[in-house]
């Protein structure tokens, strides 16, 4: 009888550099680096010496792993993984025209070290600062480089977290690997939590809401709460701290009128307007929590409280009527709760059409209303595959038969 072969195990183990190879490794990169960012008549070149001295320096990213005990899939790990270091591949410093990724301003972090190093002639260091041109203007000090790293583990674990599936944690270890070799190598810890849900009253109709969860780096998930005292004119309840629950259809109205941000980008937008929590309480129950974009207002999460839980119920475009910036637009001009929408001024792809040159008046009467920020963010960049056409010339005849006269467009 024939013996049952063994199946080869043909899957590839990718086997860890070694300090010959991680340089030649380091070199090629290097190289590339200098190629496309700073083309020259004569490429430049190392030593050997000066290659050592630059790879010590080096910055190296492994692949997260799980938290023991955690439910959490290869597949999925690999993934995150994947999302990290395309997060430190995008452009995240503008320098005199030049973008900059995470990676390759770690790449010019060894560059400063190889050409400042007290081993290196004064000739051979002006050679090496005149290659590279204004990019010596760039400041990167190991903290500053760290923090360009870890930005970009905290936008990937925001990015793809979700109060209606997961939301991740991630424990960062800044690992350097002994005092003669400064190589700084950040281990990455995954923790993944899962949404919560229930049922509350509303308005005498069952509705479901999920609890609010943050990611943190270096910590558990936040499960959010307000501090029941910052509410106290509209909450006299015996609990001190109020969990914070979240309506679906607050998160579908904000991605309706922040119609140019993908899922990932309103996650994160959501995770910092939180993490600098800005909210005002009104006199008719309810709360708005300040949502920004590039630092400038684009709307209002809108909450109250029931049963002793603080419920985000809704989204508001700061434009809109019940807003106190849409009231001011409603005295200024007119602009009723109708309006905003026919003339789609409750999203955010209408004002990236629109340049307050072109229409100083309607944006000096957005400006006094409190909502001029939405003129600034025209310059930033979006990706506009959906963007809405907005019929501002309408909009400026309609007020112009109100209370507010506007002029003509300027013709570039």
């Amino acid at each position: 009888m024939a013996k049952k072969r063994k199946k080869k195990n043909n899957q590839m183990v990718r086997k860890p550099l070694n300090k010959k190879n991680g340089l030649k490794v380091f070199e090629k990169k290097m190289y590339e680096f200098l190629r496309t960012k700073f083309p020259n008549e004569s490429e430049l070149r190392f030593s050997p010496m000066e290659l050592k001295i630059m790879f010590i320096y080096r910055i190296e990213v492994p692949n997260p792993v799980k938290t023991e005990g955690q439910n959490v899939s290869s597949s999925e790990m690999n993934q995150i993984g994947h999302l990290i270091h395309k997060r430190l591949r995008e452009p995240i410093l503008l320098h005199d025209g030049v973008w900059y990724s995470t990676i390759e301003l770690g790449l010019l972090y060894c560059y400063f070290w190889g050409m400042n190093d007290p081993k290196i002639t004064p000739q051979r260091r002006m050679e090496l600062w005149q290659y590279i041109g204004s990019a010596n203007n760039i400041s990167l000090s190991p903290g500053q480089i760290a923090e360009y790293y870890v930005a970009a583990f905290r936008k990937t674990i925001t990015a793809i977290s979700n109060v209606r599936n997961k939301i991740y944690s991630l424990s960062l270890r800044e690992t350097y690997c002994d005092p003669k070799n400064p190589a700084l190598a950040f281990g990455q810890r995954i923790c993944v939590g899962y949404a919560r849900s229930k049922k509350i009253n509303i308005h005498g109709k069952s509705r479901l809401v999920y609890r609010f969860i943050l990611p943190r780096i270096n910590d558990l998930p936040w499960y959010g709460y307000i501090i029941a005292k910052d509410v106290e004119e509209i909450y006299s309840g015996g609990k001190e701290y109020l969990d914070i629950y979240i309506q679906s259809h607050a998160l579908e109205r904000m991605k309706e009128r922040l119609d140019l941000l993908d899922e990932e980008a309103l996650n994160y937008v959501i995770y910092e307007s939180f993490l600098n929590l800005q909210f005002m309480v009104l006199s008719g129950g309810y709360v708005l929590i300040t949502i920004k974009l590039f630092k400038c207002k684009v709307g209002y999460l809108v909450a109250n409280i029931i049963d002793d839980d603080f419920v985000i119920r809704t989204f508001l475009f700061v434009t809109h009527a019940t807003t106190p910036e849409g009231d001011k637009l409603k005295e200024i001009c007119g602009l009723g709760k109708n309006d905003v929408p026919y003339w789609k001024i409750d999203r955010l792809s209408t004002f990236m059409n629109v340049d307050a040159e072109q229409y100083p008046k309607l944006s000096a009467m957005f400006e006094e209303a409190g909502c001029g920020d939405l003129f600034k963010l025209h310059n930033e960049e979006f990706s506009v595959e959906a963007m809405q056409t907005a019929n501002l010339d309408g909009l400026r005849e309609y007020v112009l038969k109100g209370r507010m006269e506007v002029e003509e467009p300027v013709e570039n």
